[in-house]
């Protein structure tokens, strides 16, 4: 199915109504109204060219919104949009002051015909936003509040690939690609073998998504809107390759002349790889609270660094954070590491901040705010506290990044902080997983080596050679 969509940006105006009328008593109605203006000249150029008298007849929004409490305040509401100048403006939404949720952002033509959607988490196409839904929101009694969602369009696509719930507009524009990966051989012109191999594609804004290529012509949806892109490609017993293309190359490919990815043959290694992952008798791993000091958490379900209220009617705040510690007793005493690569998962993750995502006029990032540190004092997981814990290193330690994927499944390369006893004066007592900035972010919550499901428990995978 060929997806096309374009990226267009949408600003929603939220204005908050704080009304005194002129009385002996003062009266506060505490409501306020949602606005919706299109702004883009993409956005506005397709709609233009797409209705015929009246926009308004033509295209309308279709919302859906809940509250904290998950009770609806808007259910499928159809919000008309009117020309205003060069631009478009929406009808205004009446909406309690409060906290929201937009669960639903649709644009629908004159035929009742969705034309562009926005993602929900964990959707096929969540990967290809940076916000998917739900988005939260305030209205603000007197106040105006700014939100921007971002859109996909719906072209030829499945309502289940979006996943149907985030909010105010840009649309992603993908790229689509074909692409395979061979191994190439120095005496031959045209490589032969087709194979199977990982690929990761980054873009110069941070976007970052692996693809697990099959030995055939593979079709790739990226995203758009950069001019080059990095691929790492990485097979097993092979030297991983670096390569860079721009998006005319990307866009040129097609299934019968797909882009060529070459491993070369003859970068075969002598790597070798072990897997470390135990359960709740072999794994070492504990949380520690400042809100129980003196408490032991060596049995504990969650491997975290968070940070929020103790209780739901409580002001008071807690820090947790978490200890793991791998036996590398097994790895031969002549290995080198070459690469470990920590697989952590979550079965219910802590909802998406959209306040940590931050635009200037030339960029958007992400702040890290969590981090691994290697610990450099001993610990025992039965005994360790918030009172007791052991001291760490900022040396080399690795940031974790707030992130939205479609999978429960999180990667990152702690290479550095795994050290081998017999290799270093600098012993390998595990890592601290904590919060690098509390008061801005809830945090992450991974699952332990307690967890019930044996799969979903930390995973080290190391990469050594032996010398």
């Amino acid at each position: 199915m060929k997806t096309m969509v374009r990226l267009l940006a949408f600003s929603l105006f939220l204005v908050s109504i704080f009304i005194l009328p002129s009385c002996k008593k003062a009266v506060v109605n505490e409501t306020g109204s949602a606005e919706f203006s299109l702004n883009s000249p993409v956005a506005l150029s397709h709609l233009k060219s797409a209705s015929t008298d009246s926009i308004a007849s033509a295209y309308q929004l279709l919302l859906s919104a809940v509250d904290v409490n998950g009770k609806e305040v808007l259910n499928d509401k159809l919000v008309p949009l009117y020309t205003f100048g060069t631009g478009f403006l929406s009808e205004k939404v009446q909406i309690p002051s409060g906290e929201f949720n937009l669960t639903k952002f649709m644009i629908v033509n004159a035929s009742w015909a969705v034309v562009y959607a926005t993602p929900l988490t964990g959707s096929a196409l969540a990967y290809l936003t940076t916000k998917p839904l739900p988005l939260k929101f305030n209205i603000y009694t007197g106040q105006v509040t700014t939100i921007a969602p971002e859109v996909l369009s719906v072209g030829n696509l499945e309502p289940s690939q979006f996943g149907y719930a985030t909010f105010g507009i840009q649309v992603i524009k993908p790229l689509d690609l074909y692409t395979s990966s061979v191994l190439s051989y120095d005496n031959t012109a045209t490589p032969t073998v087709i194979t199977t191999a990982k690929l990761s594609v980054s873009n110069n804004s941070g976007w970052t998504y692996s693809f697990a290529l099959a030995a055939s012509v593979n079709h790739l949806v990226i995203r758009g809107g950069s001019e080059k892109y990095t691929f790492v490609l990485g097979k097993d017993g092979y030297a991983t390759q670096t390569l860079t293309f721009t998006a005319a190359q990307l866009t040129a490919t097609t299934s019968t002349n797909p882009l060529i990815l070459k491993i070369p043959a003859g970068s075969v290694t002598t790597t070798k790889v072990m897997y470390f992952q135990p359960g709740p008798d072999a794994g070492k791993d504990a949380m520690i609270s400042d809100l129980d000091k003196d408490k032991n958490f060596g049995t504990y379900t969650y491997f975290e660094a968070s940070y929020m209220t103790a209780e739901p009617n409580l002001t008071v705040m807690r820090t947790r954070r978490s200890l793991i510690w791998f036996d590398l007793s097994a790895l031969p005493k002549t290995a080198v590491i070459n690469k470990a690569v920590l697989r952590l998962c979550y079965d219910v993750p802590i909802p998406w901040d959209s306040t940590i995502y931050k635009v200037t006029n030339t960029a958007s990032y992400i702040k890290p705010y969590g981090v691994l540190q290697q610990i450099t004092e001993p610990w025992e997981e039965s005994k360790v506290t918030w009172n007791n814990q052991p001291k760490t290193t900022e040396v080399n330690q690795v940031y974790i990044y707030p992130f939205i994927k479609n999978t429960n499944v999180f990667e990152i390369d702690i290479t550095n902080l795994i050290v081998i006893p017999a290799s270093n004066a600098l012993p390998n007592n595990g890592i601290l997983f904590k919060l690098s900035q509390n008061n801005l972010f809830k945090g992450f919550r991974f699952v332990s080596s307690d967890y019930s499901d044996a799969t979903m428990r930390p995973k080290l995978t190391i990469q050594y050679t032996v010398i």
